[in-house]
């Protein structure tokens, strides 16, 4: 047999082997996207009920 020829073991490849992949980076990296922008809002609330915390108390102790 030659190299030319197939067994009829071989995977057949799917037609939108290329696209799915593209579809699937472009998933990722909106998950990713997203995730930073989470990530940033709940620093930003973390900081600001911090520093509304702290304004209560001091406003207590004055």
């Amino acid at each position: 047999m030659s190299k030319g020829e197939s067994t009829g073991n071989d995977a057949v490849p799917e037609p939108h082997g290329r696209p799915s992949m593209a579809r699937w980076a472009r998933r990722v990296r909106r998950a990713h996207n997203e995730a930073g922008l989470y990530l940033l809002r709940g620093a930003a609330t973390a900081v600001g009920g911090a520093i509304v915390a702290y304004g209560g108390v001091w406003l207590h102790a004055r």
